[in-house]
């Protein structure tokens, strides 16, 4: 009953505004459904109509998630807010443990793409093309064409310019085609 419910929610997630979302979905959790704090989450991080951001509820409840289910998207919440210093100052070590977590568990495309990026700009680590590069490799092997874009990326900044603007070009083709399809496809998704 409560897993329909669920369903429910999500499905109507899209033609609702975030102030009912927000309220159904906090209506399941005071019935007792952990999954749905994730989903509260994310609206207080992206704010809708009659709904705003607000980062520290967003963290809030994504903390709740992750500690509870182990939910991918609470992982992935987590990290843009401490990458990008949403609502709390940037702390790339808390994002990278998090990133690391996530990897390990499940390999996820998302999270393999922010340790790249943390290993080629140096963030928290020590700057790592060749750790950078396998990372990228890891995102795109799942997928997210943007692991192949940096993945050209780090080629040129190791000095191999061609082969990474021929790795980009890749990634713009595999990009456009995809988007040809599902413009809200999620390999063409940016963080």
């Amino acid at each position: 009953m409560l897993e329909d419910r669920v369903k429910v929610a999500v499905s109507d997630f899209s033609k609702i505004t975030a102030d009912e979302a927000l309220s159904e979905f906090l209506a399941l959790i005071d019935l007792g459904c952990d999954q749905a704090f994730s989903f509260v989450g994310n609206i207080y991080e992206c704010g809708g109509r009659n709904v705003g951001r607000d980062y520290a509820k967003a963290r809030f409840y994504y903390e709740k998630s992750v500690e509870t289910v182990g939910s991918v998207a609470a992982y992935l919440g987590l990290i843009r807010l401490y990458y990008y210093g949403l609502g709390v100052e940037s702390d790339y070590k808390k994002a990278f443990e998090y990133c690391c977590n996530l990897s390990e568990k499940t390999d996820d495309p998302y999270a393999n793409f922010y340790l790249g990026r943390m290993y080629m700009d140096g963030c928290f680590v020590a700057k790592d093309l060749e750790k950078a590069m396998h990372y990228f490799k890891r995102s795109w092997g799942k997928g997210y064409v943007f692991g192949l874009t940096y993945l050209g990326i780090c080629f040129q900044k190791k000095g191999r310019n061609v082969r990474g603007w021929v790795i980009r070009m890749k990634a713009g083709l595999s990009a456009y085609r995809i988007a040809r399809k599902d413009i809200g496809d999620w390999r063409i998704r940016q963080l």
